[in-house]
């Protein structure tokens, strides 16, 4: 990732974190029922069962995922990065928390949060490992329900990551 987008990404939480706005009770609600839901659709590992938390009626979906150089920004790529990690992955568990919500307008909220992940892959003889990672969604009211239209994983710069290696590194007894 270049420099420019770290920036922008940076910039964006800023930005973010001192405009959040407080949405209704029962949207956050609903928010957090569709992130539950995405989470585990990812713990089954079923590429079906995470487009269906996407709003497919939108011509140009947004995911830049961590570990991926590019955006993909048209559904063939999305559709095939879901349907690579069906079998690349062997166990997946998201767990989502410290939601912020910003109001695009009446039908889109911007939506920050802190998403925690532990993974196994298939065919690897490392062991499991995991992480933390901001993330930054576009979410839209379809009907009844909400949808995700964008997701932009947002890493913590490798300096922040090894001064909190160092950091849980001290030993229990100093």
């Amino acid at each position: 990732m270049s420099r420019p987008v770290i920036w922008m990404g940076v910039a964006l939480l800023m930005t973010i974190s001192q405009t959040a706005t407080a949405v209704p009770e029962n949207t956050e609600t609903e928010i957090r029922a569709l992130f539950a839901a995405y989470s585990e659709a990812w713990a089954a590992n079923d590429a079906a069962m995470l487009e269906a938390h996407w709003d497919t009626s939108d011509p140009v979906p947004v995911y830049l995922a961590e570990e991926i150089d590019s955006p993909m920004t048209d559904w063939d790529s999305l559709r095939a990065y879901w349907r690579h990690n069906e079998g690349f992955h062997e166990k997946v568990r998201l767990v989502f928390s410290e939601f912020a919500f910003k109001p695009l307008d009446d039908s889109q909220l911007m939506v920050v949060f802190h998403m925690r992940w532990d993974i196994r892959f298939r065919n690897f003889a490392s062991e499991a490992m995991g992480g933390d990672n901001r993330v930054v969604a576009t979410v839209r009211r379809v009907g009844d329900e909400w949808r995700l239209t964008s997701w932009t994983e947002a890493p913590l710069a490798p300096i922040t990551y090894m001064r909190r290696l160092y950091e849980r590194s001290v030993s229990p007894d100093f």
